[in-house]
Parts: C-alpha cells; sequence; structure tokens
C-alpha cells in the first residue's frame, strides 16, 4: 500500500509500538517495522511510534530496531520521563543536562521536540473545535 503512489499522501501509526519491537516481539517482526521506517519518506509517507515506555523501543537486540526508528525520524516528541527512561534515552540522543532535568518535570500536554538538531519546548493545547469534539 505504502508503495502504490508515491503522490498520495499516507501515515502509519503504530501505538504500544513496544509489542512490535521491544522484547516480546521477534527479529521478523521487528525488521519489518525497521523498513517501514526506512522507507517510507521515499513513497509520500510518513509514520508514527507511540509508546509509554522509551526503554522498551531498545530491549530487542541491542536497541537496533529502535536506534533505527529514531535516526530515521525528523521530528521526535518527548512527554514526562522517569530516570530510567532518560538514561536510556541520552544513550541514543544528545541530551543537555537541563534536558535531562526539564523532562523529569514536564507537566500534561508539554514536552521536548527534537526537530533534526533543534530541541525545543512545546505545549500542546487543543482548539477549540477539537475540545468539541472531545
Amino acid at each position: 500500500k505504502i508503495k502504490l503512489n508515491r503522490k498520495e499522501k499516507k501515515a502509519i501509526y503504530l501505538d504500544e509500538i513496544w509489542r512490535l519491537i521491544g522484547v516480546v516481539s521477534n527479529k521478523e517482526v521487528a525488521s519489518f517495522i525497521y523498513k517501514i521506517f526506512k522507507t517510507i519518506r521515499k513513497f509520500g509517507g510518513s509514520s508514527v511510534a507511540i509508546t509509554q515506555d522509551v526503554s522498551d523501543l531498545f530491549s530487542l537486540d541491542d536497541g537496533i530496531y529502535g536506534k533505527s526508528i529514531l535516526n530515521n525520524s525528523n521530528i521526535k516528541a518527548f512527554f514526562s520521563l522517569e530516570e530510567e527512561n532518560i538514561m536510556v534515552l541520552e544513550k541514543y540522543t544528545s541530551l543537555s543536562e537541563k534536558e535531562k532535568i526539564e523532562l523529569k518535570s514536564l507537566n500534561r500536554g508539554e514536552c521536548l521536540l527534537f526537530v533534526q538538531d533543534n530541541h525545543i519546548l512545546i505545549k500542546v493545547e487543543s482548539s477549540d473545535f477539537e475540545k468539541e469534539l472531545i
């Protein structure tokens, strides 16, 4: 489906990705997810990986699949993290000491956004229309 039409915009959302590339997964499934993140942009698409526990991304095969997802993602959003997850994330990204402290103290709706080499704190708020839908 991804390769059918390069001009058509498409996105794949992988919620609870730890089930697909974590320790409870297998190499064939994780490899397929790896290929999605490596190739989807060439075909007019994007992919989104969602998990509550960053360390789960790096639990299969010394983290090669999670590392690939991070390296092939132009935009990364990290909401409040526990110390253990911050230490894991530090191995695979360039977190400053200030950012490590901020990640522990973010409030609901706040996140540390990585856009290529830029790291910024943002607050995500719903529009009136989105609130109405909810």
